[in-house]
């Protein structure tokens, strides 16, 4: 009897212990999100775990800008291969830390570390020892849905490199520099995919983010270079070109005239139109030349709800005959704190909200 006691309890705890399927291929509809709140540039969401490197990359980011732009501008290069109608996005889940510690190693030892992402220890870029390059991997996961099933079908993975190589000054390396080392770490990170059983045949895109450099200003990180490649291959590294701009600047005003112009006339009006001083920045992000979303921050100095509303109303009017053509939001302050949001979507009209 004790013997058959024992085969009972575990038989039990295997049974306990198994199940038919993976959590990750059995996920009901409360563990996704739409995209009816937002726009067919963004992805619906599934949530299929944690990634435990998450940690390492909000203490990298979340005092700069680069965690937003990171995240959002990896999206946006994804969906020219993957289509938001077709595919669900995670958070990636493929690279954990195992693979961190072996992508990330500074090492002068190649041959341990074959696939490490950083210059050689002991090795020099432009004649000077550099410590490290790449500041961090980002990953998004794209996911195919059949029935209640999801398959991984695809993956956008952001390099995050420092542009500077940790120089104590500060100073950017050369671009000619940037670019052969962009090319060789694009190259790397494909390969050392292909040593993975589950991610060899998944079509990948492959991005090199150059960091924001503080001692220039609070804005200027972007993406660089980007490779899709499908069937384990290397796809052609093409140059990306993404520019902020800060309204108003000598920098933006170079870059685009008209809208710097527009933005001046903007601003003038809501000072000219305030009882008390008025802050007003805008900013402003380019690709190709081409501007596809302003962010304006207002901050009024106000003594009643009515003298905000006029100014918010006003914004809006202003926002509305002035910016058309792309997305264009703003963010109202005044001296107490947030009180009001604007929204105008490239082609319609601006829509104010009061956080009352």
């Amino acid at each position: 009897m004790k013997k058959i006691g024992i085969i009972l309890l575990c038989l039990l705890m295997i049974t306990g212990c198994s199940s038919p399927k993976s959590d990750d291929n059995e996920k009901s509809s409360t563990d996704t999100s739409s995209t009816d709140s937002l726009d067919n540039s963004f992805y619906p969401m599934v949530n299929l775990g944690t990634n435990l490197v998450r940690e390492n990359f909000y203490q990298n980011f979340h005092s700069s800008q680069d965690f937003q732009t990171i995240g959002r501008e990896l999206q946006i290069l994804a969906t020219e291969h993957f289509s938001t109608s077709d595919y669900y996005m995670s958070e990636g889940l493929q690279l954990v830390q195992t693979d961190k510690d072996k992508l990330l190693k500074w090492s002068s030892d190649p041959k341990k570390y074959p696939y490490s992402l950083q210059p050689q220890a002991g090795s020099a870029l432009e004649n000077v020892p550099k410590h490290l390059m790449v500041e961090n991997i980002y990953e998004q996961d794209l996911y195919k849905k059949s029935g209640s099933d999801y398959s991984l079908s695809g993956m956008a993975i952001a390099l995050v490199i420092d542009p500077t190589g940790k120089s104590e000054d500060d100073s950017r390396l050369a671009d000619n520099v940037i670019e052969t080392y962009s090319h060789q770490i694009i190259e790397k990170m494909n390969n050392y995919l292909q040593t993975k059983k589950k991610l060899k045949d998944i079509p990948v895109i492959i991005a090199v983010y150059s960091q924001n450099v503080d001692s220039e200003n609070s804005y200027n990180g972007r993406f660089i270079y980007s490779s899709y490649c499908t069937q384990g291959k290397l796809g052609t590294i093409s140059t990306l070109d993404y520019d902020t701009y800060i309204f108003t600047s000598d920098e933006a005003n170079n870059a685009d005239e008209a809208t710097s112009s527009q933005f001046s006339v903007f601003k003038n009006n809501l000072k000219n139109a305030a009882t008390e001083a008025v802050g007003v920045i805008g900013y402003g992000k380019y690709r190709n030349n081409s501007l596809q979303s302003l962010k304006i921050q207002l901050t009024f100095s106000v003594k009643s709800y009515t003298e905000l509303i006029y100014l918010v109303e006003l914004a809006a009017d202003e926002i509305d005959s002035r910016f058309t053509g792309f997305d264009c939001y703003a963010i109202v302050n005044d001296q107490d704190g947030l009180k009001a949001v604007i929204i105008k979507k490239a082609g319609e009209s601006a829509q104010s909200t009061l956080l009352y």
